[in-house]
């Protein structure tokens, strides 16, 4: 299979799409948003050519794009960055254990009931699921997650064990209880695919409850889909979403999106989860669902949490449009690509996507105490865990170099060397953090140990040219 090349025309041209419907500011404010995914895919100078695609109205609900009609857009294309990630599973933490202990049960929601499971100790983290599978799509995450964080997940109405709706209802609302039923005072929130986009609405409406996102595979209410979408690149016949069982057997079996073929035990356990549970596919329940009370994409810029998008390399283009949206309006966030995935990430790359999302966690509970308490008490904070065998302070070595250079440029350089200093601690066999180490020398006169760490980052990487220049320079 040819891998497929994602451009930012679908980016842009489905918010446009969107955008028809929305009041004068809601507008303007989405403008804001499209100029910012151009931007980051590029710059205005990019953008090649004017060209209209039929779009589908991701509002009110997100898996809408299978039942609702579309309208015309105004696209523009642009190159977009594809963002790699090749993990090392260095141990096997972010294996899945063979049990793991906790409680189910029931929570009362107007006229339905919501399944739920929970398990662990520590900062609270709700799984959300996406709009084929129920909560069983968090199979691998479930148990690994819990030996460091309380764990919710549960079954969206309609789906899995709830109740299936009769009367008009809120996804939304109906997390609002989950939250207020567990006495959750706040929790890092993971959505996958429509399931991302109802902790996006959520988070808006509820800022206070949520610390965190991890959104996979997500969409984002207001900005749309392709014809490409709604007819799953031609492949799709829509007579077959009246039946359940044969959705089942098209999205696990045929669809080219929903599992990256590669990975056929995924797929038949996805097959095997839905026709356990055909009510997932009924699709008269999304003229019951009451949406959002705004549209999410001109809001994003309202969302100051940690935020991660993660996307399958195989996922729908539309896909990996709304995750470059969501990455332009949410300022700090960060998108990652995972490699021989379709859609269903956390089910067929499950010990990559675990290593991902706990080193993000973790790396926010670092960066926390970075950003509140300072330099010394972060590295402390680490240090200590890391001598009980404690992972909940890890961070990637990526982020922390960045820091560490935020500093140098700050002229904070003592504070830039610890920091350094700490990144060569938890990734000695990595030449960049000595080379940054280095670096950070340099800028404090200290000649001699730049010398030392320079030199040990060519060892590690004879290839690395930087270092090369500097020693020169430095034993004139």
């Amino acid at each position: 299979m040819k891998k497929r090349l994602i451009t930012a025309a679908m980016a842009l041209s489905l918010a446009a799409a969107g955008a028809a419907a929305w009041t004068t500011v809601e507008q303007s404010e989405a403008a804001g948003v499209i100029a910012k995914c151009a931007e980051a895919m590029g710059g205005a100078d990019k953008i090649k050519e004017i060209r209209t695609l039929r779009a589908e109205v991701a509002y009110p609900d997100h898996d809408s794009w299978m039942t609702y009609p579309g309208r015309e857009g105004k696209p523009a294309t642009a190159e977009i960055k594809k963002i790699e990630l090749n993990p090392v599973i260095s141990d096997d933490r972010f294996q899945v254990p063979v049990q793991n202990s906790g409680k189910s049960g029931y929570l009362e929601v107007p006229d339905g009931k919501l399944y739920y499971e929970v398990a662990g100790e520590g900062d609270w983290l709700v799984l959300v699921h996406d709009g084929n599978l129920h909560s069983v799509t968090w199979d691998e995450q479930f148990p690994v997650f819990s030996e460091s964080y309380k764990v919710v997940r549960y079954d969206r109405r309609g789906y899995g064990k709830s109740t299936y709706p009769e009367k008009p209802y809120s996804n939304i609302e109906d997390l609002a209880e989950v939250f207020r039923q567990l006495s959750i005072p706040g929790a890092t929130l993971m959505g996958m695919s429509a399931g991302g986009g109802l902790v996006i609405d959520f988070t808006l409406e509820h800022p206070d409850k949520v610390t965190g996102l991890v959104l996979v595979g997500a969409v984002v209410s207001g900005f749309g889909y392709t014809d490409h979408m709604r007819t799953r690149g031609g492949n799709l016949d829509p007579a077959i979403l009246s039946d359940p069982a044969q959705a089942a057997d098209y999205f696990c079996n045929k669809d080219p999106y929903t599992f990256y073929e590669g990975n056929p035990e995924a797929r038949k356990r996805g097959y095997e989860y839905l026709m356990n549970s055909l009510q997932n596919y009924r699709m008269d329940k999304f003229g019951l669902l009451t949406g959002p009370k705004r549209p999410a994409l001109p809001n994003l810029k309202e969302i100051k949490v940690p935020a991660l998008i993660v996307v399958g390399e195989y996922d729908i283009p539309d896909c990996h449009a709304h995750a470059g949206a969501i990455e332009a309006g949410i300022a700090g966030s960060k998108r990652v690509l995972v490699n021989k995935a379709g859609h269903i990430v956390p089910l067929e790359q499950p010990a990559s996507f675990n290593e991902l999302v706990l080193t993000f966690l973790r790396e926010n509970k670092f960066f926390e105490i970075l950003g509140q308490n300072g330099v010394s008490d972060a590295v402390q904070s680490f240090e200590e865990a890391r001598k009980r065998n404690d992972h909940s302070f890890d961070f990637s070595e990526q982020r922390l170099n960045q820091a560490g250079y935020g500093y140098l440029r700050d002229g904070k350089i003592k504070e830039a060397i610890e920091l350094f200093k700490l990144n060569a601690l938890a990734y000695p066999d990595s030449w960049n953090t000595y080379d940054s180490l280095a670096e950070a020398y340099m800028a404090d006169g200290n000649k001699e140990l730049a010398i030392l760490y320079y030199e040990k980052s060519l060892k590690l990487n004879p290839g690395n040219g930087n270092a090369v220049n500097q020693l020169k320079n430095l034993k004139k």
